[in-house]
This record gives C-alpha cells, sequence and structure tokens, in this order.
C-alpha cells in the first residue's frame, strides 16, 4: 500500500515537472512571439537580406537670382585596414613607415592622429572624410605605386562647398555631426540648420535577399528603394548686394577698429524681403574651424578683452559664428528716436510751429539727463529737435504721451517681441515688462534709446514700418522651396504682422529726416544723385567700463518712396571717434552708392550736383597740337602740352578716363613720354576747395567721393588714393574721401 502511494507520489511530481516545463515554454514561446517578435524578425531579415543605404543629396541654396551658395559636391572618405596594417603578412615595417608618411603629408593629419586609427582593433577606420577629388587621386596615385591598395581605399561621399567663401556666412550657416547625428551631416546654424529637414533628403537602400551560405540571391530578388534628394531653397539674399554690403563693413571693422564686431542689414522695407545681412569678422563655412585673416587680424583685440580674460581660441570661433544681427542685443541710441517720432506724430502731442528749447540738460525724477551738446541747441521746432538729435526734445514728447501711451505704443511696434524671422538662434528683447515698474526716468530715457536692449533685426524692421506707411513686416530669408526640376514646392509671402502708424506719419518722417541729411548729425549719410533719410545712434555701454560705445545708423532711400533701409552698427569703435555720424553713416552712404544704382534706382541730381559730376575725357592721340589744345578747352579742360612735337603722341589722363569738370590733361608730343615724376601731396584734413587747389597746382586731377557736397560746410578729406608722398605721372587722378568729423549722436 505503501509502496503505491509512493509511486503515485513521483507520478504526480514528474506530471507536475513536465506542467512547469510545459508553461515556461509557453510562457517563453510567448515571450518570444509577442514582446520580442519583432526584434527576432529583424534578426531573422538581417540574415536573409542585406541593405545597402543610398544617401540622398543636400540640397542646394540659390541666391534670389538663382546663384549658387551653398552646393553639394562629390568628395570621398579615405578608409585604412587596421587589421592588415598590423599584420606582416600584408605590409612590413618599410612599407608601413612609407605608408604613414605618405598619409600624413597628402592627407594633412599628423602621425598621432593616424597612429592612433591604426592602433584599434578593427578592419574599417576612416581617417579622414570629405576629400576633394584632387587629393584623393594623389592619395590614389601613391597607393598604387606603393601597392597598399590591400590596407588603403576610398567610400564616395558629398562634401558642402560654399562658392562665396566667407559671403553671407553668418546667414547661410555650416554643416557638420552631432552627438545624436551619428554619421548623417547635419545643419549646425544659419539656413543650413533652420531647413535642417528640408535640405536633408530621404536615404534610398537597395536590399538584397541572401541565401543559407550568405550569398547573394539572384537579381530578380533584389528590390531597390530610390533616395530623394533634399530640397532646394531660394533665399531673398542678393549675392551682388551682399558683396557691397561685406566689402564696406570690412573696411569699417578696420578703420575703426571695432573690438565687438560691425554689423549691417539691408531690407526691402515693403516686403521685409532680408536683401543682405552680414556681421564681420566672421568665418568660411567651407571651413569653419579655421580663422580667416580679417579674423586672425582681429582675435587679439577680443580676447584680450577684460571680460573675456578666461575666453579661449575656440570661444573666439564660437563669437564668430554668431549671426550678430539676430542673436546679439544692444541698445539702439537714437535712431530709435524714429519710433518716438512717429507715436507723437500719431498722437497729435507736437505740432510744426511750436517751439521747444534746449538747455542742454533736463532734470527727470531729481536725475539730470544730458543732450550730447552739453551748451544746449536753444529754440528748436521738433523737426529740428529730430535733425538735432536733442535729447531734451524727445524726453518732453514722452512725458507728453504719457508712460501708458509711450508703452503700448512700444508693444505695438514689436518692440517687446522677437521678429520671427526665419533664422536660428534669435534673442528675446530685455526691457521693463512690468509697466507698474515703468516710472518717469525709464519712460524720458526709453525715448532716446537707452536702458533697453533689442536685436538689430528688430530694429530695422520697426523703422522700417515707420517709412512703409506703418505696415510692421515680418521679416524673412527664404522666398520659396523647389525642386531638382525647378517647381515651386513652397513658396513664402510678405506677412503683415499688424498696423502701427499711418501713411502720413510715414511721410512726415522721412521729409524730416531728409530734409536734416544737410543739417544735422547725417551730413555723412548723404550719397550723390540720391535722395536719401537717415538716423544715426550713438549708444554708451552703460553694463560695461565707461568708453564703451556703439555707433550706428539708419538710412531709406528714395527718402521721397522709400524702398529699401539699411542699418549699420559698428561696435565699440577703438580709433578714436565714436559718434554714429562720423563713425556708422560714411559706411551706409558707400554701401548705398553701390547698391542703389544696382537696383536701377534713377538718380536725379540737384543744380550743385551738377556742378561737381565727372567728364568723360575724349581721345586726343594724333590731334595736331593747336587742335587739341582749342577742343581741349571748349570741353572745360585745363591744357598742358608736354614737348616741341606739332603732334599730341600720348595724354593724361588717357581717353575716356573721367575727372572733374575742369581739371587737367597732359598732352605729350614730340619726345616727351609721361614719367612718374610728381610727389602727390597729403591732403588728410584739407577741404575740398584746398584740395582741388593745391593738386592742379601740381598738375594733378581730383575726384570727390564721400559727404562732401557744395554748399554744406566741413567736410574735410580723410582718405586719398594714392597716398600723399607716392610718385605719379602728371594728370593722374587722385581720389580723395571727405567727411564730416562734426558729426554728432
Amino acid at each position: 500500500m505503501n509502496d503505491r502511494r509512493a509511486v503515485a507520489g513521483r507520478i504526480m511530481i514528474l506530471v507536475g515537472f513536465f506542467a512547469l516545463a510545459l508553461a515556461i515554454i509557453l510562457i517563453r514561446l510567448c515571450y518570444i512571439q509577442f514582446v520580442k517578435g519583432d526584434e527576432y524578425k529583424q534578426k531573422a531579415y538581417t540574415q536573409y537580406t542585406k541593405e545597402t543605404v543610398i544617401k540622398a543629396k543636400r540640397g542646394t541654396i540659390y541666391d534670389r537670382n538663382m546663384k549658387e551658395m551653398a552646393i553639394s559636391i562629390t568628395a570621398e572618405d579615405c578608409i585604412i585596414v587596421p587589421s592588415k596594417i598590423k599584420n606582416p603578412e600584408y605590409i612590413d615595417t618599410e612599407q608601413r613607415a612609407i605608408l604613414e608618411k605618405g598619409l600624413c603629408e597628402l592627407l594633412e593629419i599628423s602621425s598621432e592622429d593616424l597612429n592612433a586609427h591604426i592602433a584599434k582593433d578593427t578592419s574599417y577606420r576612416k581617417i579622414k572624410e570629405k576629400i576633394d577629388i584632387e587629393t584623393a587621386n594623389k592619395v590614389r596615385e601613391f597607393v598604387y605605386e606603393n601597392k597598399l591598395g590591400e590596407v588603403v581605399y576610398f567610400e564616395e561621399s558629398t562634401k558642402r562647398f560654399y562658392p562665396g567663401n566667407e559671403l553671407a556666412s553668418t546667414v547661410l550657416g555650416f554643416t557638420g555631426y552631432t552627438e545624436n547625428s551619428g554619421a548623417e551631416v547635419v545643419g549646425i546654424t544659419g539656413i543650413e540648420r533652420q531647413y535642417d529637414s528640408y535640405l536633408q533628403g530621404t536615404p534610398g537602400r537597395i536590399l538584397t535577399a541572401k541565401n543559407g551560405v550568405q550569398e547573394e540571391m539572384p537579381f530578380k530578388y533584389e528590390s531597390y528603394i530610390e533616395a530623394e534628394n533634399g530640397m532646394n531653397i531660394v533665399l531673398t539674399i542678393d549675392w551682388t548686394i551682399q558683396s557691397y554690403l561685406e566689402k564696406h563693413l570690412e573696411t569699417a571693422l578696420r578703420d575703426n577698429k571695432a573690438t565687438n564686431k560691425v554689423c549691417g542689414i539691408i531690407m526691402d522695407i515693403n516686403t521685409g524681403e532680408v536683401l543682405a545681412m552680414s556681421s564681420k569678422p566672421d568665418f568660411n563655412p567651407n571651413n569653419h574651424n579655421m580663422l580667416t585673416d580679417l579674423a586672425l587680424e582681429f582675435q587679439d583685440s577680443y580676447l584680450s578683452k577684460p571680460e573675456n580674460k578666461d575666453k579661449t581660441v575656440n570661444d573666439y570661433k564660437n563669437y564668430l559664428w554668431k549671426n550678430k544681427a539676430v542673436q546679439e542685443l544692444y541698445e539702439p541710441g537714437s535712431t530709435f528716436k524714429i519710433v518716438t517720432s512717429a507715436m507723437a506724430l500719431e498722437e497729435n502731442v507736437v505740432t510744426e510751429s511750436e517751439r521747444f528749447y534746449c538747455t542742454g540738460v533736463r532734470v527727470v525724477g531729481g536725475w539730470p539727463i544730458k543732450c550730447h551738446k552739453v551748451a544746449g541747441h536753444g529754440y528748436e521746432c521738433f523737426e529740428e529737435g529730430l535733425q538735432n538729435s536733442c535729447n531734451p526734445v524727445f524726453m518732453e514728447v514722452a512725458e507728453r504721451l504719457g508712460k501708458t501711451s509711450f508703452y503700448n505704443y512700444f508693444k505695438s511696434f514689436g518692440m517687446n517681441e522677437k521678429t520671427g524671422i526665419d533664422l536660428p538662434y534669435e534673442s528675446d528683447s530685455i526691457y521693463h515688462n512690468d509697466i507698474n515698474g515703468f516710472n518717469q526716468t525709464e519712460l524720458a530715457v526709453y525715448s532716446f534709446g537707452q536702458t533697453f536692449k533689442i536685436t538689430p533685426i528688430r530694429l530695422i524692421t520697426t523703422l522700417a514700418a515707420c517709412a512703409n506707411g506703418g505696415s510692421l513686416m515680418k521679416p524673412y530669408v527664404v522666398r520659396k522651396l523647389v525642386d531638382d526640376d525647378g517647381n515651386t514646392i513652397e513658396s513664402f509671402s510678405p506677412e503683415v504682422v499688424r498696423q502701427v502708424s499711418s501713411d502720413e506719419t510715414s511721410k512726415k518722417i522721412m521729409e524730416y529726416l531728409y530734409n536734416g541729411i544737410n543739417v544735422g548729425s547725417t551730413k555723412n549719410a548723404y550719397v550723390k544723385g540720391y535722395k536719401v533719410a537717415a538716423k544715426t545712434g550713438t549708444s554708451q555701454k552703460r553694463d560695461m567700463e565707461e568708453g564703451y560705445y556703439v555707433s550706428s545708423c539708419v538710412s531709406f532711400a528714395p527718402a521721397d518712396d522709400p524702398q529699401i533701409a539699411i542699418l549699420i552698427i559698428v561696435d565699440e569703435p577703438s580709433a578714436g571717434a565714436y559718434y554714429g555720424g562720423t563713425v556708422a553713416a560714411p559706411v551706409a552712404s558707400a554701401v548705398l552708392s553701390d547698391v542703389l544704382p544696382y537696383l536701377n534706382v534713377e538718380k536725379s541730381y540737384t543744380e550743385k550736383e551738377k556742378s561737381t559730376l565727372e567728364v568723360t575725357v575724349r581721345n586726343y592721340t594724333g590731334y595736331a597740337v593747336e587742335e587739341a589744345k582749342r577742343i581741349g578747352k571748349a570741353d572745360g579742360f585745363n591744357i598742358i602740352v608736354k614737348g616741341n612735337g606739332e603732334v599730341v603722341n600720348e595724354q593724361l589722363p588717357r581717353g575716356n578716363s573721367a575727372i572733374s569738370a575742369g581739371g587737367t590733361i597732359i598732352l605729350y608730343t614730340g619726345d616727351e613720354v609721361p614719367a612718374a615724376n610728381v610727389t602727390v601731396p597729403n591732403l588728410k584734413n584739407y577741404s575740398a576747395t584746398q584740395a582741388t587747389n593745391v593738386l592742379e597746382s601740381a598738375g594733378l586731377n581730383i575726384k570727390i567721393t564721400g559727404a562732401y557736397r557744395e554748399g554744406v560746410q566741413g567736410a574735410v578729406a580723410v582718405k586719398q588714393d594714392p597716398e600723399g608722398g607716392s610718385l605719379v605721372t602728371p594728370g593722374t587722378t587722385v581720389t580723395v574721401e571727405f567727411k564730416h568729423n562734426d558729426s554728432y549722436d
């Protein structure tokens, strides 16, 4: 009986064991089927298929005229096989030395880096990426000659190339790799980052079936998924206008020794399209880690500043990659008086006939706040107050508006918000965001653009509204997205954020600013042949040591029908002058002198300007001397004959060149030939009349550029080409730039 019970017990244990085992198996099967099913399915899939990725081509970035600004070109990655390099069966010690020396020289990599790659325990190591075809071919030749084909080879890749080098670099940005992107190229800054998802495209794949011994199956078992190239981007930027802006910004940076960059924006005020945007020094996106010559010039001035004492060269590179126009904040200074003027005109708190009185200071909330003219402007109307950039006038106007009305207009004009421009990292404004803390002192200093901070793109967008009839536009830099066949995928149109003022107010402000170009702080913003309205600004950096300023100028053209606005900012000029009228206004003038003719804006000369226009010299060579003298004098030139011949053999200036009316022409006859025997006088600080007389006495001609015009006194020579002391031939034209050094604000 006990035996049967024992047997029955053992059977029950055995049954229980098998039941438990079956349950475990069933649970495991369910786990594999339902929990890990996808994972094992993928493992099985990879066992019988081979996948080859087909990279998509990154989209091209064009300027508004379809000129390529960023393209993807064929490049190659150099691969080595460390496991074979370290194996004597493949290469011996002598070959390895040849390999290391050759690769380091041809690919410009260090032996330390190369040996670190070789030391890896792998059969695949990428030692350099994005190699141009010319360099890759040199390496191929080296590999072939030294029989190193089993340990070095190439894989095809693409490389981002920027035809303009530094041109628009802070707008375009650059590409690279991030921790999350792995081996995929992604946009790091600028348009490359903002529109990365559009530019990238979708990779394709080739799926090839494999049999049980891992051999590829016949072609019919292959599946091909085509890659989709990235979309192409058409910018609002104009290559030529951008080039003009950058050329003059570089000159401004060097001339004024700006220790915190210079910056410029040109905008179509009626659409919000950005035609050009730049900050200098910048970088070359083809090699963003290598400092350009211009960047090297200003590296020491950046790193030697007290606030940068702990900064490194890498910090300086990050600083160069920043788009100053969008990412950095500053106090706009007196350029903001345009906005205060719009408020005053909209609310009718000023009249054309009334007079203000400036003593040079105004006490607000117990604080004396000075005008830039310490002696005061005396009596002046509102228009003169704007042209004189008189702080007391604007403090009184703001007081009349009252803090609630002023504050509401401040926000309506967008000063408290981002513009929403389609570029990354746009900064927020810094301002009093609580009207209860916005007292009379804040109201007073806000009226002339101090103690709040905005971005340059915020300011020019707001000021454009003050010129275009009151429409606050959303700025943008991308016009449309197109495919490789030129079909438009998506387009971007002008967008009105809101109406902030009236057309009558815009016209009145433009009239005031245009009238002030000959009398106020904007005399250096003058452009011969064009009606330009302008306002300058000088703001002291109150959060830094004393002596740091931001000089700026905004100009609109043509003043009677504004189409474009330009904002120039020179941050921390250190060459002596720091007023916006002296430092930034000449830059705005120089840029517009190039841009307006390019845009086919028609010139309209005053009678005084017509008298200073250059005249084309006719070709007198081959003429009888007396006939040449008669015609030359009839053309209005001073004629000098050298030699005793009867026929003109040579002349200076030569035919078809342009010189000022009444200039000098040297006619050479007989054995006389031009010789560099005239010393150019040093004309610095001469008036136009003095410079003209001195050059005429030396038998030289003058070409006047810059801010000089008849009837406006005070312009002096600041630059000349050729320089004083140079030896030149008689009749040479000396180009002299004039500037008003007494310009202020």
